[in-house]
């Protein structure tokens, strides 16, 4: 129980843990709700071939710069939905989409990411503020959208902050069977964390944090007698949640991934810069504001006052536990990821609930405060219900598009899709965009995209196996006559600028693609000029000149 609360009893414990309960149903609901509405990413249909190769019992070197574990959950759960879709279609029940299956597991798990959070919140805080800091998680459009993406940023953090959680709880208990209880269960945590995502700054910044806390005098515990059991069982849990782990093979095949860079396209377009995602000494890479900023437009307003609010309050006073982990998790996490070149949105997901966190101080902070000055805790808690009440009337206008949403300082509805495009629509319209390029009655025409796996995937789906799709990006591709050249602003790169530029001046026929608010593609069919006439577009020749031309060298 967080210092400064008395304990009102048995009942009050289960009352807080059954509300916690609604909270993290509320936020599964809101996720759950037409999940299935985006088409796959990129990323998303790599992983849709790595289950097809599970099948088959090919399990080395297969999207191996990732982690088993969430391919394992999407594969569980993908066949299960095929089995519903099944017994559905006999009985005429609504069936599943593959899209729905794939991220069912992701949403369950970034809902119950409330859960934790309010533990571990409730830990450091009072009940107030615990439940402000799991609210936020729960209804901020920004971890909502992500926690809608088959990305495996989402086991990462709700595994790293159980295992936060149940570190703190082993520090906070006596020595005795209870105290190595809550080390295994860290243990385990943050076992699952590795097996989810080969990205272990999360457990790191924890070890971290309890070193803080000891300088500051908040810990006194010495853990060494528990350290070698707690390291075997990370490691036992890591290889049997990721067993490939131990196959030479997969470890070349990650490492020569690294050294390829991971893609074979560059570029960010970030308000419309194209900006380098790598890092790079010749070329401008994305600026150390990109998630200052993302925060600042995607975060309602409420929650970004209480999160900068609480953020100086922490950093002035210094004076509970939870000053260093808001340090280390929110603060070093943040600069961290604002320095490193490679930014993308899901990448911030990790910093998230410690912020909320100091949103939530800032919270019981202000409860505290008007409690002492008399205001009735009946008013406090009617003043919160019609504020939860206007957020969730603002997530129900932008649903189910929270990726695009937009605060007043970003604009709102008349900015989406503006700053963060990559990240906002790239997963929006295959699905759509393959609708069109389906009916055309052409055999083996060829498309060239910079979505190749997830348009395939959709092609596919519609029985369009003979339609070739070239990646656009590829510097082999020349255009030909009949071609269809899908161009997206927000898979504008620096080996396709200069093309998409001049498609996007040209007089070719070409048709728009849009979903929801925003056009997502335009399909444009590539046509050689008349021998004599017309003039308004030169040659392939010249249109691979300008293609090579963009390229960075």
């Amino acid at each position: 129980m967080a210092a400064g609360e008395t304990n009102s009893g048995h009942f009050s414990r289960q009352a807080e843990l059954w509300l916690a309960l609604l909270l993290t149903l509320a936020s599964f609901g809101l996720r759950v709700y037409q999940v299935g509405s985006y088409s796959l990413s990129e990323d998303e249909a790599a992983k849709w071939q790595a289950i097809q190769q599970y099948r088959q019992g090919h399990f080395v070197a297969v999207n191996g710069e990732h982690p088993m574990l969430m391919k394992l959950f999407a594969w569980g759960s993908l066949s299960l939905g095929e089995q519903w879709n099944n017994r559905a279609i006999k009985n005429g029940w609504p069936t599943v989409a593959p899209e729905t299956s794939l991220r069912l597991p992701n949403v369950i798990f970034g809902a119950a990411t409330t859960f934790v959070l309010f533990l571990l919140s409730r830990a450091l805080l009072g009940r107030v503020g615990a439940f402000a800091a799991a609210s936020f998680w729960a209804f901020t459009p920004l971890p909502i959208a992500l926690n809608r993406l088959l990305k495996e940023e989402t086991l990462l953090v709700f595994f790293s902050l159980l295992g936060c959680y149940f570190y703190l709880r082993a520090k906070q208990t006596p020595r005795g069977i209870d105290h190595g209880r809550w080390m295994d269960l860290s243990a385990l945590g943050f076992g699952l964390s590795f097996a989810s995502k080969y990205a272990p700054q999360l457990f790191g910044l924890n070890a971290l944090a309890w070193l803080v806390a000891r300088r500051m005098g908040f810990d006194s515990r010495n853990l060494g007698s528990r350290l070698p059991r707690f390291f075997a069982l990370i490691a036992i849990t890591f290889i049997v949640s990721n067993p490939v782990i131990v196959v030479p093979s997969d470890v070349q095949s990650m490492l020569h991934w690294m050294r390829a860079g991971g893609s074979h396209h560059s570029g960010y377009n970030l308000d419309g810069t194209l900006y380098f995602n790598q890092p790079s000494l010749t070329h401008p890479t994305t600026p150390w504001y990109f998630y200052s900023w993302l925060l600042l437009v995607k975060t309602p307003l409420p929650v970004l006052a209480a999160v900068l609010v609480g953020s100086l309050l922490l950093l002035r006073r210094r004076d509970s536990l939870i000053s260093p982990l808001f340090l280390t998790f929110g603060v070093i996490q943040f600069v961290g990821l604002s320095v490193f070149p490679g930014k993308w949105i899901r990448y911030v997901l990790g910093s998230l609930p410690f912020l909320y966190l100091a949103g939530g101080y800032a919270v019981q902070q202000l409860y505290e405060w008007l409690t002492r000055r008399g205001v009735a805790p009946r008013a406090l808690g009617l003043a919160t219900v019609a504020l939860a009440g206007w957020a969730f009337l603002g997530l129900r206008f932008w649903d189910p598009y929270y990726s695009l949403y937009l605060n007043a300082l970003g604009g709102g509805p008349a900015r989406i899709a503006h700053y963060f495009s990559p990240d906002e629509i790239s997963e929006l319209d295959a699905r759509e965009t393959a609708a069109v390029v389906c009916q055309d009655p052409r055999r083996g025409v060829r498309m060239a995209t910079s979505k190749p796996l997830s348009m395939e995937y959709y092609l596919q789906s519609c029985g369009r196996k003979d339609i070739q799709v070239i990646p656009l990006y590829d510097r082999g591709y020349t255009p030909q006559d009949g071609d269809l050249i899908l161009v997206e602003d927000s898979r504008r790169y620096f080996e396709t600028a200069k093309l998409l530029a001049w498609l996007r001046s040209s007089e070719l026929p070409h048709e728009d693609v849009k979903v929801g608010p925003v056009l997502a593609t335009t399909i444009y069919y590539f046509r050689l000029p008349a021998p004599i006439g017309n003039h308004d577009y030169p040659n392939a020749n010249m249109v691979t000149e300008a293609k090579m031309r963009s390229t960075p060298r």
